[in-house]
């Protein structure tokens, strides 16, 4: 009995013994954010509770000494703390135990933008970039004990009015001085407000003997039957050390180890592996977005030393640039598999990245899946996105063009400024390349267009626009596509959004922005026409106004009129509002009430860019790609979003819902005839029916025509034809409708309408529209909606509840019965409605 005893006291002290040697060993995180901290102008004694992260800004409204930055007017009246320098502080206890490890060090992933950092009173870093991650090695200048941290931040306004006015080629753009989101200093969406503070989480990593700095999984080859990939594993080493290296991947019964002999220092460590019959990762409608975890290890005398987990998508992913006698294509390729992107560009969901949480990141992830995207852009005007933002885009298989942060200017190309660029980008490709949904590094966005159609050489001397230009060379050309081939190499580079075109006729190379559209001011049916549609179509759009509810929520009744100005203000478009008012009168009745301008000024965006997006994908194989500006706001306004800033549906994301479908028919009048176009995503035909039927507003039919039709695989396909007048059999053009459907298997998996005249011209009356209101379950309602006439544009609400509708702007003719769902967890709490606020085009003038 007691040598059994004697047994588990020794286990128990070898047990303790192995644990605090582990403790020791393995990195410790202590996080600074969860510190309670301070802020206060500089030279100001009144510190006060701030956030971190956070922002000066918030910290100000947190104490209530700002208005709401969103509400009315009030953006103008807070322009004065960009302009002031900021002190943020903290104190934190570290122990003795911490100070034995090999490096204590502070890092910062964020901070914004020009900081002064103090650690007990001594300088210790410089930090002048919004976008870099700084590390500091800071165990000799910490005690055990208290210490205490702190920051001063200097105003980016006054900085780069310093930077502007030493320059000697001085650029047009303040903005373009400092490394910030472009979109902090205003644009035609967004508003003014130049934030400072800690961005990002900031805290001490303590580590002895060695540490994992960075994971990168190197796919050198990927087929169906088999994946090569690489583990190239980058580690600091205190001092020489024997090591075993392990690669495991669970899911596929992987496990490598390597005999390592690390030197003082950075060591870079390669396990090659192979995955049998990989489950790969595809986009979203292609497939399931598969992801392996592969877990790096480090061990040496039996010790976990450091370890890493990377989710990785096996997948073979180019972007296609083939000469062809058009041209050259411009099309991604997934696992063998040419793409056809469906998505819109995505800008930053809030001017204050704090107020941003995980369900933000998966409500517009959702949005994205939702309205059948497969590719999101991440503009170069915001910031390199949180990894939780890449993490649910890998997920869902979102593919991502990613931007550089660049966007609609001409930039410094000193050494100082370039060499502080290359750490920026080498600290985020790093941190992003092992993202499966990562399709294509983009060095700017609109620089190139900018100097070769917007006159920006004309603001230079003439001897000095050589200079900008070749610094501009120096910076997209050379500098960040060399970080691509060190760093990520093997992913596609693309110098500028666009390469090609603005206006038009567009470039039948590369990618292009079509902007006569809105800016140009020219009509909705420019996007028909062969010579505007080009191989990708990375930008275009048109602005609405948010709904009701959402301009409630910052204005007063007074304020609610466009001639407001609060309303004005919530519009940047320097002449938005006369924009959206003069392709109204081309297509639709004016508007007689403010309410009715909202809800025209929806439908008036839904109807061109669903046009835009319908000729992109007919345009299949030769047009491969449409994003439209843009999905998101960043706080409420007049703008180009298809989803507002509270989550709220417009017209124009249920409208691309159904032009994204995986099958599309879409029915156009071309010259004497109404042609039907199916376009396909699905990988295999299928054999179906096509039900074409004309209507007049009565529910009558004119004419029709059933026809089998095979549905074409991964392409674009015309598959009837008729003579229009046949159609029309002396019916008056507004008073018709054609009414498209595809039905596979006794199921309708596409179907589209197409009217012959301008809404405006249309013979439209009151419609008798009928409905009724059934619960179900708890959070959801079903509505039932008959007709006695042709309603357009129907728009469903309930003013006193916030909800979603599971389809909404849609037309309904007598004869069909329409269901749809609401769904609010409000519900739960409340009676079922009797009455729903409905209205159609025909309601609104």
């Amino acid at each position: 009995m007691k040598q059994f005893i004697f047994l588990v006291i020794s286990c128990l002290m070898i047990f303790n013994s192995c644990s605090n040697t582990l403790e020791k060993r393995v990195p410790q995180k202590i996080i600074l954010s969860d510190s309670d901290w301070f802020f206060a102008e500089k030279d100001s004694l009144n510190f006060l509770p701030a956030n971190v992260p956070g922002s000066v800004h918030m910290d100000l409204l947190q104490n209530q000494l700002i208005e709401e930055p969103y509400y009315r007017n009030n953006e103008n009246e807070l322009q004065w703390i960009g302009e002031r320098d900021w002190v943020y502080k903290t104190s934190f206890n570290v122990t003795q135990e911490l100070l034995k490890h090999d490096a204590v060090e502070l890092c910062f992933e964020g901070l914004d933008t020009y900081a002064e950092v103090y650690l007990n009173e001594k300088h210790i870093l410089s930090a002048d970039n919004y976008f870099r991650q700084w590390q500091v090695n800071a165990k000799e200048y910490l005690v055990p004990g208290e210490n205490t941290l702190q920051i001063i931040f200097q105003s980016s306004v006054q900085v780069n009015k310093d930077k502007r006015r030493a320059d000697s080629v001085p650029l047009f753009d303040d903005y373009a001085y400092s490394r910030k989101p472009a979109f902090h200093f205003g644009w035609d969406w967004g508003p003014v407000f130049i934030t400072a503070g800690v961005w990002r989480p900031v805290y001490l990593k303590a580590w002895s003997d060695a540490m994992i700095t960075d994971a990168h999984i190197i796919q050198k080859s990927v087929n169906k039957n088999l994946a090569e990939l690489n583990a190239s594993i980058s580690v600091e080493a205190s001092e020489p050390l024997e090591a075993i290296l392990i690669v495991e991947v669970e899911e596929a019964g992987i496990k490598e180890q390597l005999d390592v002999s690390l030197t003082t220092g950075l060591n870079k460590l390669a396990c090659e592996f192979k995955i049998e019959n990989p489950e790969l990762w595809w986009s979203h409608g292609l497939g399931e977005a598969n992801l392996y975890e592969v877990k790096t290890s480090l061990v040496s005398k039996s010790d976990l030393l450091d370890s890493k987990e990377t989710k990785v998508g096996i997948r073979d992913i180019k972007l296609v640039q083939n000469p062809d006698e058009l041209g050259s294509s411009f099309h991604f390729e997934l696992n063998g598999v040419p793409v056809f992107a469906k998505g819109a560009n995505y800008i930053p969901q809030e001017s204050f990245q704090s107020k941003v949480d995980s369900a933000d990141y998966r409500r517009v992830i959702q949005h994205a899946i939702d309205a059948n995207m497969n590719m999101i852009r991440v503009w170069g005007g915001g910031f390199y996105e949180e990894d939780y933002f890449y993490d649910l885009c890998d997920q869902h298989g979102i593919l991502v063009w990613q931007d550089f942060m660049f966007a609609c200017s001409m930039y410094p190309g000193e050494t100082e400024y370039l060499e502080n660029v290359k750490q920026e980008a080498i600290d985020n490709v790093k941190r992003l390349r092992n993202h499966a949904s990562l399709a294509l590094w983009c060095g700017n966005n609109e620089n190139y267009i900018g100097w070769r159609d917007w006159r920006w050489p004309g603001k230079f001397p003439k001897e000095d626009s050589a200079k900008v230009w070749n610094d501009y060379l120096a910076l997209f050309e050379e500098l960040l596509p060399e970080v691509i081939e060190e760093y990520d190499k093997g992913k596609d580079y693309w110098p500028s959004s666009p390469k090609y075109g603005w206006g038009y006729p567009v470039n039948s190379d590369g990618d292009s922005h079509l902007w006569a559209v809105w800016h140009a001011q020219d009509p909705f049916e420019v996007f028909l026409e062969k010579e505007n549609i080009p191989r990708f179509m990375s930008e275009y759009g048109f602005q609405s106004l948010p709904e009701m509810k959402t301009i409630e929520a910052f204005t007063l009744p007074e304020d609610r009129s466009i001639d407001s100005d609060v309303m004005k203000n919530h519009q940047k478009h320097r002449i938005g509002y006369p924009v959206i008012d003069t392709y109204l009168k081309r297509d639709y009745q004016w508007p007689k009430d403010f309410e009715s301008c909202i809800y025209i000024s929806q439908v008036l965006q839904a109807k061109g860019i669903k046009m835009g997006i319908e000729a992109h994908r007919r345009a299949m194989p030769f047009c491969m790609g449409t994003l439209y500006w843009q999905l998101n706001d960043c706080w409420p306004v007049a703008s180009w979003s298809s989803v507002d800033y509270y989550n709220r549906w417009k017209a124009l994301h249920y409208k691309v819902r159904d032009a994204y479908a995986p099958v599309l028919v879409s029915p156009l009048e071309e010259q004497e005839n109404i042609n039907i176009y199916l376009v396909s995503d699905e990988q295999q035909e299928q054999q179906g029916q096509l039900l074409t039927t004309i209507f007049d507003f009565q529910g009558n039919v004119v004419w029709e025509s059933n026809q089998d039709v095979t549905v074409p695989a991964n392409t674009s396909q015309k598959v009837a034809s008729f003579k229009t007048n046949d159609m029309l059999k002396g019916h008056q053009r507004n008073e018709l409708v054609c009414m498209t459907k595809v039905i596979v298997d006794d199921q309708i998996i596409a179907n589209n309408t197409l009217y012959l005249e301008s809404p405006k011209d249309l013979n439209l009356k009151k419609a008798k529209l009928s409905y009724q209101i059934e619960k179900l379950g708890e959070d959801a309602l079903q509505i039932t909606l008959t007709t006695a006439y042709l309603a357009k544009d129907i728009c469903l609400s309930f003013p006193e509840l916030e909800g979603f509708f599971t389809d909404n702007y849609f037309d309904l003719i007598p004869g069909e019965t329409k269901q749809i769902q609401f769904r609010s967890q409000a519900l739960r709490n409340t009676n079922t409605p009797t009455t729903i606020n409905i209205k159609s085009l025909v309601d609104s003038y």
